[in-house]
């Protein structure tokens, strides 16, 4: 089998409109008209908290405005946040002490001046985390959501939908069996299914089970993609 790249990476904000399943409309609805100064939302990891947070930060940057998206787990949040309009903080429970402050002080500046919106993401309820009690006051402020994740069925018509799209015949035990034995989320899922149609056409082959094996345990031996 001739090397494949399996590049994961996120290249730029994904928008709203991408954004799968009905489960969640509401909060969609929401962030889309800027209801609520601040905003908490929490679910399990691959619900699409990331994917939301992001797409308020695009639609915000379309409209002009002065935007931020930090991801807490992979980068400090710095005091250039309290110069934002629109601020979204990911994986807000890997905020340290020092960062926590600083996000303390930015509720403070938004809710005293009435301008500026916060909108924070964790895979834990408010309540749950481990934060200063000071800053666990201020997140009373925030309406709360949680990020409910698609259904299995959900992901497999999304699947389904794509592939069809891109005029790609895949059969749904394959997207089943990816399910199974492939990371969840939907961006690995859609990720993979790119691989499969490159690999397919690059061989001039349709896309079946046996090939699918042979990508995952590929995957498996070199992880890093490279």
């Amino acid at each position: 089998m001739n090397q494949l790249i399996f590049d994961f990476a996120t290249q730029e904000y994904p928008s709203f409109d991408k954004f799968l399943g009905t489960s969640n409309a509401e909060l969609v609805y929401v962030l889309q008209h800027r209801h609520g100064q601040f905003i908490y939302v929490w679910g399990e990891a691959g619900a699409g908290k990331s994917h939301l947070l992001q797409a308020w930060i695009a639609q915000a940057l379309e409209n002009g405005k002065q935007a931020v998206y930090v991801d807490a787990a992979v980068e400090p949040l710095t005091e250039s946040a309290l110069e934002a309009e629109y601020l979204a903080i990911d994986q807000v429970e890997k905020l340290n002490h020092e960062e926590q402050a600083l996000l303390f002080a930015v509720f403070n500046r938004f809710r005293n001046s009435g301008k500026g919106f916060l909108l924070l993401g964790s895979e834990h309820t408010p309540q749950q985390l481990v934060i200063r009690e000071d800053l666990r006051t201020r997140m009373a402020y925030c309406l709360v959501y949680e990020v409910k994740p698609l259904t299995d069925q959900e992901k497999i018509n999304a699947l389904v939908s794509m592939a069809a799209a891109r005029q790609v015949t895949v059969d749904t035990e394959i997207f089943e069996y990816l399910l199974n034995h492939w990371r969840r989320d939907m961006d690995s899922l859609l990720q993979m299914l790119d691989t499969l149609d490159h690999y397919a056409v690059m061989i001039g082959r349709r896309i079946t089970l046996p090939m699918l094996r042979q990508l995952l345990k590929q995957q498996e031996s070199n992880p890093s993609g490279s």
